[in-house]
Order: structure tokens, then sequence, then C-alpha cells
């Protein structure tokens, strides 16, 4: 099996697929002006923000959390600053929101490094299983994929990739 991903993602193919995979809208970065007082953010490299509010986009970003969108919750939608420090690929970013998928697919844009990429390392074989929950890696006639996103959303986790602190579970695999 030959894969076609980037490694890591520039920022072009990023916000293709944020607009085409999940409907994002790019939003001015003033609106997250607020993010300038958090120490962690580096809100200094930030050079595009992207808002998710159409429901089709919704609703394949919250198919890895337990529970189902609900507006109340997030009225503002979900939202992601996207930070580079050389203006060519990301280096960071804050995502407001709550989407265990699109931490995943945030995860996967940085990449991995060569060197790690051997069958062994947890660290490629959880890049490999988020590429797989992310849709990168796709099985004809899969059989299984409902039931990972099942065992992910019952809190079964990727150690490196996603959100993992604080859910407790096991590693997913």
């Amino acid at each position: 099996m030959t894969l076609d991903i980037p490694n890591p993602f520039n920022l072009e193919q990023i916000d293709q697929i944020l607009k085409d995979k999940y409907f994002a809208v790019e939003t001015d970065l003033e609106n997250f002006s607020g993010l300038r007082f958090d120490p962690y953010e580096n809100f200094d490299e930030a050079v595009k923000a992207y808002s998710f509010r159409d429901k089709r986009g919704i609703k394949e970003l919250f198919k890895l959390n337990s529970e189902e969108y609900d507006e109340s919750l997030v009225p503002n939608g979900i939202n992601l600053t996207v930070n580079s420090k050389d203006n060519m690929y990301i280096s960071g970013g804050t995502e407001i929101g709550g989407s265990n998928l699109l931490s995943i697919e945030t995860a996967i844009f940085f990449g991995i490094d060569k060197e790690e990429m051997t069958l062994g390392n947890e660290r490629f074989e959880d890049y490999l299983v988020a590429l797989y929950l992310a849709g990168y890696i796709q099985f004809e006639n899969d059989t299984i994929l409902e039931d990972v996103y099942k065992r992910y959303r019952d809190s079964y986790l990727l150690e490196y990739y996603g959100p993992s602190s604080g859910r407790g579970g096991e590693k997913l695999y």
C-alpha cells in the first residue's frame, strides 16, 4: 500500500482540507484577539482563523466525541486558529469548541519525523491510527471502522494524537 499523504502538511493544504472536508470558513484573526493574553497561544504567530458552523462539517467533526453536538454547549460553533513560524507549515494553534476529530486532524498536520516511521514505534503506530480515524487511510469494504469510532467515543484513546489528558480510558489498540 502506498499512501500519498503530505508530511507535514503546508498551510495551503491545511486550508483546503478544513474548507473542503469540514466546510470551514476563514475568519478574521482579530475575532480571537483575546488569545493575545494567553501565554501558551503565541498569538503573534497566528496566521489564519477558521470557524466551523456548517451542520455537515459539525456533524463530521463530532463523530469521535462521546456526546452529540449541542449548539447550546458550543453556541459559536467550533473555531481554530493556526500558527506558523515560517508562513509555510503549522507551528501551533488553538481550538475553541472541542472536537476530538479536529484535535487529531490538527496533530496530523504537523506530520511525523521520517526517523520515527517504523512499525513497533508507538508514536508511528498512533500516527497511522490517527490517519485512519481522520480518513486518510481507507480500506475497501472496511467492516471495523464504525467499531473503531465507537471505541474512541467510549474513551479509548491515542497516546500521541488528539485529546487524551483527563479522558481516562485505555489505549485504542
